[in-house]
């Protein structure tokens, strides 16, 4: 059976270990000619913020934060413009060479945002870092691979990142 991968795709964090990730995408993107589609997902921080326990309490008290919607419409959108630079200042090591990659920045929640892009584009084969959290901060914090794993609608290659040190 051969594996013929058309579409991939690989979402980062910016962290040294989604750049190993990023490294093995794009090295499977150029050995088998497909589209790279390299994904960072910011988490919106205003929804958070704008739910306070008195707005929460207080359903009028709402009203007071609506006027603040076009501003943090605007912040959010300047985020992901300044996020969009950094990752492809992030990528340009690994991906210069390949002509068939997307750079796609999106906010939200990671693991729903990977998954509706894999869906909707169709994806064949999805690489993702893992950090190795264990314990209590995994519980805490969540694993972002391991939900894509269990519920992603095509093939998920997992990357430890590497112990040593580290090159810029």
């Amino acid at each position: 059976m051969a594996l013929n991968f058309k579409r991939i795709l690989c979402p980062v964090d910016l962290s040294r270990f989604s750049r190993y990730a990023l490294r093995l995408a794009a090295n499977i993107a150029e050995n088998s000619n497909s589209t790279l589609y390299i994904l960072h997902v910011i988490q919106n921080p205003f929804d958070e913020l704008y739910m306070t326990p008195i707005t929460q309490a207080d359903p009028g008290a709402a009203g007071l934060y609506r006027d603040e919607a076009s501003r943090r419409a605007e912040l959010l959108q300047a985020t992901v413009e300044h996020s969009e630079a950094l990752l492809k200042q992030f990528c340009h090591d690994w991906v210069e060479q390949l002509p068939k990659t997307r750079y796609i920045v999106e906010s939200g929640d990671p693991f729903e945002k990977i998954l509706d892009l894999a869906e909707t584009h169709k994806i064949d084969l999805i690489v993702l870092a893992t950090h190795g959290r264990t314990g209590l901060k995994r519980l805490i914090i969540g694993n972002v691979a391991e939900k894509v794993v269990r519920h992603a609608p095509c093939p998920v290659l997992t990357v430890k990142g590497r112990a040593g040190r580290k090159r810029s």
